[in-house]
């Protein structure tokens, strides 16, 4: 259970983390999608708690993540943009 503990910290960090402003399901298909790559690529971010620094890494590693990762993250990115439009 000890090894278990650090990634269920870091996972449920990392979903309060990457909540924002854009619409709830393209927060929930990020989410779902990249965890794995978060974790694998941005672990020391998440342990940070900074929202800024996690999206900031997964940025950075876009081209290494999940193509599921990668089309969520385009469809979030694309929602945010309306967003900013409409405003």
């Amino acid at each position: 259970m000890r090894v278990k503990m650090p990634r269920i910290v870091l996972i449920l960090g990392a979903s309060a983390l990457l909540l924002s402003a854009v619409p709830v399901s393209a927060q929930d298909n990020v989410r779902e999608a990249c965890m794995p790559d978060i974790v694998k690529y941005c672990s020391a971010e998440l342990g940070t708690f900074n929202r800024e620094n996690v999206r900031a890494c997964l940025i950075k590693n876009i081209k290494k993540t999940s193509p599921a990762c990668q089309k969520a993250a385009k469809a979030r990115r694309d929602a945010e943009r309306a967003k900013t439009r409409s405003n």
